[in-house]
């Protein structure tokens, strides 16, 4: 048993060490949208200024890969992974001694850049130290997300009213991530799965080879179109989430906007543990989150209640949910071995994405109102319907 145990341990102690990592940029997420709110009122910003602080963030996370997309997959992600955690330690320093709004933008700016190299590389990684389980795997990392954006804003309404206020969630996410950095650097990064048979072995090979100008096997035009997806999904998933607490503040007077958006995040989880269980049925998954999320954000243009608000938005998370890890199955699929450049394509859509809603969202607040603002979301959604059944079509002919 111990040696069960043991082998066990060898083989998902890097899993562990990345679902961690993904688990603190769902903490920081969550924790920074549960937040906003309270640093507006500190820095005495309105709707528009704290759209514009929220956009800064997710501008460094389109910045970002950018900048280092193709880095990794030539220096190793190793080490890109550890120096990313260690900004994650720098920021959370800078944000917590921030004395000002424009202080506090920077290092919101860094904490940006180094949650989505984590992110990117962490998939990546993913894919390749677990080459069979792969697909399955999908799911768990994005459950996994969607679990560290549920038990932020809980950490939050706890310590809100404390002695360092929205400054220890912060602290909070500084002390873990220099405690992170220290366990990456002391793992190996080695493939823990072996292949099945030698068709596997060819496979595995031709997917991990270093891949340069014509000889890339990365299926472009699929590729394009997951970022459209993820793209319109981010921005949609942030503009519920950085302005939920507003909504329900100014439409019924509740104090409790913390707790929908721990709901939010909450319902994502069981749908990402399920995308991962039945992978094999992602095409009918991908296509039923979209028009799910479409039909729900219309629906919570129109709640009034407290108690409805909280069901509608558990809803809600429970399609939105189902995006992430059906999209990172076929971005697997499209990647041919580049998995860190393909990843990188992607977070720069979420980054583009969450950046325009955010900071667009705060000025349709002030024109149209936060109902009509959700109507207006829901539009945007339901562009995803129609790229998820394009994937499907061509990621048949692509795994063929």
């Amino acid at each position: 048993m111990n040696g069960r145990m043991i082998s066990w341990f060898k083989k998902n102690d890097l899993a562990a060490l990345l679902l961690i990592s993904i688990f603190m940029n769902g903490f920081e997420t969550g924790g920074y949208q549960a937040v906003l709110l309270s640093i507006g009122q500190t820095y005495q910003l309105d709707e528009r200024g704290q759209g514009i602080l929220a956009a800064v963030e997710l501008f460094a996370t389109m910045i970002a890969p950018i900048i280092f997309g193709t880095i990794a997959d030539k220096v190793g992600k190793r080490i890109m992974l550890i120096l990313s955690t260690l900004a994650r330690v720098i920021s959370g320093t800078v944000m917590f001694l921030a004395f000002n709004s424009i202080v506090f933008a920077v290092g919101i700016a860094l904490l940006g850049c180094a949650t989505s190299i984590i992110q990117y590389v962490a998939i990546a990684e993913m894919d390749d130290a677990y080459p069979v389980t792969r697909h399955h795997r999908m799911g768990f990392i994005a459950a996994t997300y969607a679990l560290g954006a549920v038990v932020a804003p809980l950490i939050v309404g706890a310590t809100i009213h404390g002695v360092f206020g929205w400054r220890a969630f912060f602290l909070v996410d500084c002390v873990i991530s220099a405690i992170m950095a220290f366990l990456l650097w002391k793992c190996s990064f080695a493939v823990r799965e072996d292949v099945l048979d030698y068709g596997m072995q060819e496979e595995l090979e031709d997917a991990t080879r270093p891949v340069n100008g014509e000889t890339s096997k990365i299926y472009y035009f699929g590729v394009a179109l997951l970022c459209i997806i993820m793209f319109v999904y981010v921005g949609v998933e942030n503009g519920v989430g950085f302005f939920l607490n507003g909504f329900m503040y100014s439409t019924m007077d509740s104090e409790k906007g913390y707790l929908a958006l721990s709901l939010f995040w909450f319902s994502m989880i069981p749908a990402r543990i399920l995308c991962g269980i039945f992978a094999k049925y992602r095409e009918a998954l991908l296509c039923l989150a979209s028009i799910g999320a479409t039909a729900f954000l219309l629906v919570l243009s129109m709640v009034k209640s407290e108690n409805v608000t909280f069901l509608v938005v558990f809803i809600l998370g429970f399609f939105c949910g189902a995006v992430y890890p059906n999209v990172l199955t076929y971005a697997a699929d499209f990647a041919g071995g580049r998995t860190a450049t393909v990843i990188a394509a992607i977070t720069v859509a979420t980054g583009v994405g969450g950046t325009l809603v955010s900071g667009v969202f705060g000025f349709l607040e002030n024109m149209l109102g936060y109902s009509a603002s959700f109507v207006v979301l829901m539009a945007f959604m339901a562009i995803d319907i129609v790229i998820s059944i394009w994937v499907v079509k061509i990621g048949r002919r692509v795994v063929q």
